[in-house]
């Protein structure tokens, strides 16, 4: 069992960031600082894809998980994440308004840290224990209610992590530097993820599927340092991206204390000014969300963008999940499926980014790359339709059924990873700073988990009407939630200004900071 420790490992694991970080190559602190950020988002998802594996053939496992019956317990559990994301973005907005966005970001990944390291504990305990395994609780084995609660957590965490990672990268360049970099940076998480996910067959042979949890743990240790570090680095050298939310508030204390110094002495209203912020209701927190996203209209389009975005890849999800398990009944063999399939589409991705991307981010406007990027996972969707139009043609067996689900679900994850990934930070690059640390997060976490909860929900309902069985009617179900994709992207990009109108956006912006 692998977990994270504060002994040697990390203190090496430090002193070989700081090395990198003093490298000749890298003599300006916001090109350090850059490098140790997207260093922290490729080591996070590294985890993902380790604690992605390991959790998914817990879930299908007829030992500790909920076995054949774990294509209608899926939808169910993705729908359970939507509470929990929920909870995690107002403990995070929270942080952000007392503590900043370093804390904000240092406390969360601790949390997830925690979590991972706990489960890795007991699932490793249950493997080597069963009888403990199968001790109940309202009904229930203890192992499927651990596997459940470790399932959800890994469905809840990512977006919250990651968005926050993006936002400082977003926060300390312009949109020229953006649209220059960030498909390298996004190729270096693709890259590292591709390991990490042909790394699963080999490691649970090690470790077992509660280390790869623990080592998933010990993946993020190492991204809090670096990110931690990076936002030194830019605290030292002038370009911390809280400024510019600190001379706002600074700005509204002022405004406000001098409208309440008239009735009130200074101290008395300094003091409810304190009170007031200290006691932010989650009615008072929803409010503003909503002003800000009526604001900013660019983020309720990117808002419904995500929305059916996420919603297409649940079901594709849910079709693989319900193939895999009725096509590889053994738990290594599923995890090995799971981690060969993400390591291949964060292949192609990488290629995409380091060879296709930068040459099309700088000869082509954004607003135009999102027009065309859906097209790819829609004529996917009708191939997917020949079998059921068509019975007989292309499927001719369970494990042709699970390839042709297979390439689906790695066509959409490829667009996903290589190409709207980037565009969706390029968004969020001429914003202010509510919109880029705020909005964000209400869209990672919120839409994201509300599209795939929502359509969770869907398929639940399905798979209860048909008794069991909810895949007949998801190639359709598939090709609809496509087509509405497509037409959000459409909109967004109606939205979207042109590279030269995000400069000027970002200059006026930092003229105010200044």
């Amino acid at each position: 069992m692998l977990t994270p420790t504060k002994g040697p490992s990390s203190t090496a694991l430090s002193a070989a960031a700081r090395s990198i970080m003093n490298s000749p190559l890298l003599e300006s602190p916001k090109a350090k600082s850059g490098v140790a950020m997207a260093s922290a988002m490729a080591l996070h998802f590294a985890g993902y894809e380790l604690a992605r594996g390991s959790n998914m053939a817990l879930f299908t496992s007829s030992s500790l998980g909920f076995g054949s019956s774990s294509g209608g317990y899926y939808p169910l559990a993705m729908a359970c994440a939507s509470p929990l994301s929920m909870f995690l973005l107002l403990s995070y907005t929270r942080q952000l308004d007392r503590k900043g966005p370093r804390r904000a970001l240092r406390s969360t990944t601790l949390l997830c840290i925690s979590a991972l390291t706990i489960s890795g504990i007991a699932m490793a305990t249950m493997q080597h224990n069963e009888l403990l395994g199968n001790i109940k609780i309202l009904s229930l084995p203890i192992s499927q209610i651990i596997v459940w609660a470790s399932f959800v957590f890994q469905n809840s965490y990512a977006h919250l992590l990651y968005a926050q990672q993006w936002s400082f990268l977003g926060s300390i360049f312009t949109p020229t530097e953006a649209g220059k970099y960030y498909s390298y940076v996004a190729g270096l998480s693709s890259i590292v993820s591709m390991i990490a996910g042909t790394s699963v067959s080999r490691l649970v042979e090690w470790i077992g599927l509660g280390g790869l949890l623990g080592l998933a743990a010990a993946s993020l240790t190492a991204t809090l340092l670096l990110a931690d570090w990076a936002y030194s680095t830019a605290e030292k050298h002038g370009f911390d991206p809280s400024r510019e939310i600190q001379k706002q508030k600074k700005s509204k204390t002022q405004s406000k204390l001098q409208d309440e110094k008239q009735s009130q002495p200074t101290s008395q209203s300094t003091d409810a000014s304190t009170e007031e912020k200290s006691n932010k209701t989650l009615l008072h927190q929803i409010r503003e969300g909503i002003s800000l996203f009526r604001r900013v209209p660019t983020l309720g389009a990117l808002f419904f963008e995500t929305l059916c975005f996420q919603s297409l890849s649940t079901i594709l999800s849910t079709c693989f999940v319900m193939e895999l398990n009725s096509s590889v009944p053994n738990d290594n063999e599923r995890a090995s499926w799971t981690g060969n399939l993400y390591a291949t589409s964060n292949g192609l991705s990488t290629i995409f980014q380091f060879f296709l991307l930068p040459v099309l981010t700088q000869r082509m406007e954004p607003k135009h790359l999102w027009r065309l990027m859906p097209l790819l996972p829609l004529i996917c969707g009708m191939v997917r339709m020949i079998p059921s139009l068509f019975p007989g043609a292309l499927v001719s067996s369970s494990s042709s059924a699970l390839y042709l689900v297979a390439i689906s679900l790695l066509t959409a994850k490829t667009m996903d990873y290589s190409l709207r990934n980037v565009l969706a930070e390029l968004v969020y690059v001429p914003l202010d700073f509510e919109s880029r640390y705020v909005g964000k997060e209400i869209i990672a976490v919120f839409a994201n988990r509300f599209g795939k909860s929502g359509m969770a929900l869907i398929l639940s309902g399905l798979n209860f009407i048909r008794g069991g069985s909810s895949g007949g009617g998801l190639s359709g179900l598939a090709l609809a939630i496509s087509f509405g994709w497509w037409g959000s992207a459409l909109s967004l990009s109606s939205l979207i200004p042109s590279k030269q109108e995000a400069e000027r956006m970002v200059a006026e912006r930092d003229r105010k900071e200044d």
